[in-house]
């Protein structure tokens, strides 16, 4: 009986450097030449472990280091996939678009480890440490397909930024570029128009929060005055109001975004491209709210103090803690997170309506001592303004220069160029928040808004006071005299505002009279 030849062994190595082409014929045509070469040549073409990376760019090399073609090179090294084993692609630069010497280095790890490299594009070819050695002008036609590889994907890279900046240019001049736009917006030809209704819910969602309201208390008033809801969806959520409320495109922004590495990386931002629905003023107002990230508001604001105080020993935040019981009265205190979960911290606890009667009683003197205007914010931004113009200059002059010829050190630098001026972009949008926060209109006007929130209607407006309160200062730093019995603790409240002055309160038996004329509440 004639002793059955084992076919050898093949596989096959599938990429796309955008995941849209595998839903077209790209897919399809790398399968049918691993097939029809695998028949051909007598080889068992294994259609189990398959080795595909769907949107991954070699030109990084990041199929290498982390996707299939790491996996297979991986099951080589542990003899899973042996020696004599064929590795079928459409072509080199499937397998690599890096700098030369790197792509060299793939090709000649994959031959060096026993396997045979087909490239199934027009006449295949064949490249194994036998070949190779054999006729070493295989060697040559390689690096020539690798460096060839490399010069389209440099020649595609410089185009497309060049393509970019021309988009940037129409954009400018108010042409819409983006198919996709907010839900309160739709295209009309090259224009975007707002739709009434629509900017008019996104208006109402900023009153709301400016009001003390969260964002599960927005979608329950939405529902139930019977609002249509954006996005597709048929009930309002609180993620798509948390999204709408940080979306700079309200007032005119649009931050695009490019794929490094299979990542979405933040571009320069273009201001003014879409139509303003929100003032600058409002969004910052709500920015300046701070509220923890992925973290459910409360459905009522607690303390006029809820989020901003702050423990004088270890700087972590202090919390509201219910005491006593029924029968005595309950009441509510001021302690420190950290000590209350036992982790060392030694601050001492205050009632909540002790500090709320400082601020209270006190809203007056408050009000005169709130620092004004830091002018080192104004120099901070006109130095950042400088960076901006000097970055812009030296992209500008890349892109001529990439535009002549595409070399790698010019688009490496210009890669790192475009992150720095993001980065210094969003710096100095931090810093214009941060002036329009301590200028004196705006600062005046919160003001004059706490006070009547405090004082105004003969009750006091909780949530509407911690807004506001929130919006003026960073944090309240709860400061205790040591000297004060526990029993009757008295200190001082200091308040770190937004421009980074500091301004006090007394708090405690023995500096302020602690009656409370105004009760606390909630009005409209």
């Amino acid at each position: 009986m004639a002793e059955t030849v084992k076919k050898p062994r093949a596989y096959s190595y599938l990429r796309f450097s955008t995941a849209e082409q595998a839903k077209g014929d790209s897919f399809r045509r790398q399968t049918a030449l691993a097939e029809d070469y695998a028949r051909a040549n007598g080889l068992d073409l294994d259609t189990e472990l398959t080795f595909e990376d769907r949107g991954i760019s070699a030109f990084s090399g990041r199929n290498k280091r982390k996707g299939a073609l790491r996996t297979f090179l991986d099951l080589v090294d542990e003899e899973i996939i042996p020696e004599g084993s064929y590795l079928l692609v459409e072509s080199l630069d499937r397998i690599s678009r890096e700098a030369i010497l790197d792509a060299q280095g793939t090709f000649l790890m994959i031959i060096n480890a026993g396997i045979t490299l087909v490239t199934l594009k027009g006449a295949p070819r064949v490249y194994s440490r036998e070949t190779v050695t054999a006729n070493p002008t295989d060697l040559l036609i390689s690096l020539i397909e690798l460096i060839r590889a490399r010069e389209e994907s440099e020649t595609k890279s410089g185009r497309i930024k060049a393509d970019w900046l021309k988009k940037r240019e129409r954009a400018a001049q108010g042409e819409a570029i983006t198919s996709q736009v907010p839900a309160w917006l739709r295209r009309d030809g090259k224009k975007l128009v707002v739709v009434p209704e629509r900017a008019d819910v996104v208006r109402r969602v900023f009153d709301l929060t400016l009001q003390g309201e969260g964002q599960h208390a927005i979608t329950s008033i939405l529902g139930k005055e019977g609002v249509p809801a954006f996005g597709g969806g048929k009930l309002w959520h609180r993620s798509y109001v948390k999204r709408v409320l940080e979306n700079p495109a309200v007032i005119g922004t649009f931050t695009p975004h490019r794929m490094v590495e299979g990542r979405r990386v933040p571009m320069e931002p273009i201001q003014d491209y879409f139509p303003a629905i929100i003032s600058p003023e409002t969004f910052e107002a709500v920015r300046a709210l701070d509220r923890p990230v992925g973290k459910a508001p409360p459905t009522a604001t607690a303390s006029i103090f809820s989020g901003l105080a702050k423990c004088e020993e270890c700087g972590g935040p202090m919390i509201r803690a219910r005491k006593g019981n029924a029968e005595k009265g309950l009441y509510y205190v001021f302690v420190c997170q950290g000590s209350k979960l036992g982790q060392g911290c030694e601050s001492r606890s205050v009632r909540q309506v002790v500090l709320e009667d400082a601020l209270v009683e006190n809203i007056g003197r408050f009000v005169l001592e709130a620092p004004s205007h830091d002018e080192q914010l104004t120099a901070a931004y006109n130095q950042v303004e400088t960076e901006i113009d000097v970055t812009r200059e030296q992209i500008e002059s890349l892109v001529e220069a990439i535009a002549r010829k595409p070399l790698v050190p010019l688009i490496d630098k210009l890669d790192g160029l475009q992150v720095e001026l993001s980065e210094l972009t969003k710096r100095q949008e931090q810093i214009a928040a941060d002036l329009r926060d301590t200028a004196k209109p705006v600062i005046s006007k919160r003001l004059d808004d706490l006070e009547a929130a405090v004082a105004g209607k003969g009750v006091v407006n909780v949530g509407r006071a911690n807004v506001l309160l929130r919006q003026l200062v960073d944090r309240a730093v709860i400061r205790f005299d040591r000297e004060a019995s526990r029993r009757r603790p008295r200190g001082q409240i200091e308040f770190v505002w937004k421009s980074g002055s500091t301004s006090w309160l007394r708090w405690g038996p023995l500096f302020d009279p602690v009656r409370r004329s105004l009760p606390l509440g909630t009005v409209d």
